[in-house]
């Protein structure tokens, strides 16, 4: 059996790697992408997989953008709640791949997964709901330093080092937040322009980022987002 795998986290492609070969020898990664907009190119140059894995929460925000179902053939779990992968034959996803055939850039077709078209102005988040014990705040998007998860929820840390948790995912906030202030620098941060205080060089070609208010782990730009951040940061 063949498989595709959606996937930027290399290290969790080889997670999946090592589980699978555990499973039965015959099942073989032929092909990753980092993300679902790029599977359309893939397939144009590949033979088409038994199974393509994709991680669910990708999955659940990508029908929300296309407003298309799909239904997994199965489950595929990792080791934590945090990588979870759903299993699609070709043909089940076809009408979802269609979304995005003909476009090698997500940002060409809907600015960034934001549907916007002929120049209309994007409605980036201003402000987040909270709650924190009986009370509702109303937290100003300028407030905010970054967001984050941890465990199985999410939380953003405000400039005065307020923690608050929200109920959107990662996948989620990247597309509400204004992409000129936010940008997502791994699979469970993302950071404001004014939250970054130093950046190092790190090992892996990736950067360490030191944060204002200080965050609880340490903070690394992945490989492959580096150059995107990078040049995010010169604008």
């Amino acid at each position: 059996m063949n498989l595709l795998v959606v996937e930027e986290e290399k290290n969790v492609v080889e997670e999946i790697r090592g589980i699978l070969d555990k499973l039965d020898k015959s099942i073989r990664i032929i092909g990753v992408t980092e993300n679902i907009s790029s599977v359309p190119d893939w397939l144009k140059k590949n033979a088409v997989p038994d199974l393509i894995l994709v991680n669910e929460e990708v999955v659940a925000d990508i029908q929300e953008l296309c407003q298309r179902p799909a239904k997994a053939v199965v489950t595929f779990s990792t080791n934590t709640d945090a990588y979870n992968f759903e299993a699609f034959r070709f043909n089940t996803l076809k009408p979802i791949l269609k979304s995005f055939s003909g476009e090698t850039d997500w940002l060409k077709q809907t600015d960034n997964g934001r549907g916007i078209k002929n120049g209309a102005s994007p409605a980036y988040r201003e402000r987040f709901l909270v709650k924190q014990g009986q009370r509702l705040h109303s937290i100003h998007i300028n407030e905010i330093a970054y967001f984050f998860s941890e465990g199985r929820f999410i939380f953003f840390k405000t400039l005065d080092d307020q923690k608050y948790i929200t109920e959107y995912r990662i996948e989620k906030l990247e597309v509400m937040l204004n992409p000129a202030r936010f940008f997502r620098i791994n699979r469970s941060y993302i950071v404001s322009l004014n939250s970054v205080k130093q950046i190092h060089a790190w090992f892996g070609n990736r950067l360490k980022l030191y944060l204002d208010p200080e965050a609880e782990t340490e903070i690394l730009v992945s490989r492959e987002r580096v150059r995107k951040f990078k040049t995010w940061l010169g604008k």
